[in-house]
């Protein structure tokens, strides 16, 4: 799909929205629409035209990046050049990223613009982005395939005595120095109890034997986000560690071995979470089975018990069922996984055996 594809999609969503043109402010969907990597810019879409704005640090990058779009180089805030130059009429009904938008840009929108008639949307670029194309997949798949190195890589360093910073920082050596751009997210490295923590960011606790490590983490390649996590277990494994680590692979193998085309978000995390139930670790349980990934780690959809929409061909996705023990440790198993007619299909290709390391 080009660029150009992916905006007259935008245009046919907004005129079944009843919508004159839409002002895309949030930049990943702005990188989406037009290629534009930088770090300031926005699109307005309106009829047969696009109007791309940035300033005067990215002339030659946009000129190069934006394609298919007037380009305005301005000098202050880009609803001012809308006004300037007259793009708007009285009376259309322009959309506007509700959920990036916050009170004093919309309070700007509406005193310089007040002939207009903005109205809030929500996830119109989104979930067009969700299903991707053939070269967002091979990007996905090279992102993966990095994070997969980078795993095998780092095993002989997860041993007793290392940090979890340290081990955090090694990782993001390995990316780049196999040809990511850098992290996707900073890394999740957590040992012992504080795996118990979903989201734990790395301290300079010391690996022990008998921890349980949690590794989440992932390469970020051409804007593409890997997300994978894999748990291993430091010394020793204990009965308990075992048990645990059965139940969650379980959970996960039987969302990955449901998971395709037509099936709703909410069947999917329902699948994971009974296995984990039927466990007696359900209350242990205590986030969404997965998201979807692309040019930002967490996209739509959401894997969880609110979402009563189907899952489409070519939607990427996590899908990372855990258990977490308040004082003791948690684990955390999760693949990237490519949604198709008929199955789904992990990318990754690290292992999911139990590691004692």
């Amino acid at each position: 799909m080009t660029f150009l594809n992916r905006i007259d999609s935008v245009k046919q969503k907004i005129q079944l929205e009843s919508l004159d043109g839409i002002y895309i402010t949030n930049l990943t969907n702005v990188r989406y629409l037009t290629g534009f990597t930088g770090s300031a810019g926005s699109l307005l879409i309106i009829d047969n035209e696009q109007h791309f704005f940035t300033d005067g640090r990215y002339i030659e990058q946009s000129n190069t990046e934006v394609k298919n779009c007037t380009i305005h180089i301005v000098g202050g805030a880009h609803i001012n050049a809308i006004k300037e130059n007259n793009l708007l009429k009285k009376d259309q009904k322009i959309g506007f990223e509700s959920s990036f938008v916050n009170v004093n840009l919309y309070d700007t929108f509406v005193s310089l613009l007040s002939n207009v008639q903005w109205e809030k949307t929500s996830g119109i670029v989104e979930k067009i982005a969700a299903v991707k194309d053939t070269l967002e997949i091979d990007s996905l798949k090279t992102a993966i395939e990095i994070t997969d190195v980078v795993f095998e890589a780092i095993i002989p360093d997860l041993k007793i005595g290392a940090t979890e910073k340290q081990i955090s920082a090694k990782i993001s050596y390995l990316f780049k120095t196999n040809g990511a751009e850098g992290d996707s997210y900073e890394s999740i490295i957590a040992s012992g109890y504080l795996g118990a923590l979903p989201h734990a960011r790395p301290t300079d606790k010391a690996f022990e034997k008998g921890d349980f490590v949690v590794m989440d983490f992932g390469a970020l390649y051409n804007g593409y986000h890997a997300d994978m996590t894999r748990t291993v277990v430091i010394g020793e494994a204990s009965e308990q560690h075992k048990e645990i680590y059965d139940v969650v692979l379980r959970s996960q193998l039987a969302g990955i071995n449901f998971a395709k085309a037509g099936v709703t978000g909410k069947e999917l995390d329902f699948v994971c979470r009974e296995v984990i139930q039927r466990s007696g670790y359900g209350e242990k349980f205590i986030h969404s089975t997965g998201h979807g990934i692309g040019l930002e780690v967490h996209t739509y959809p959401g894997i969880s018990s609110i979402n009563t929409k189907p899952l489409l061909e070519n939607y990427v996705i996590t899908i990372e069922p855990g258990i977490y023990l308040a004082g003791w440790g948690g684990v955390r198993i999760e693949d990237d996984c490519w949604i198709r007619k008929n199955d789904c299909l992990p990318l990754n290709r690290s292992t999911k055996e139990m590691l004692v390391l």
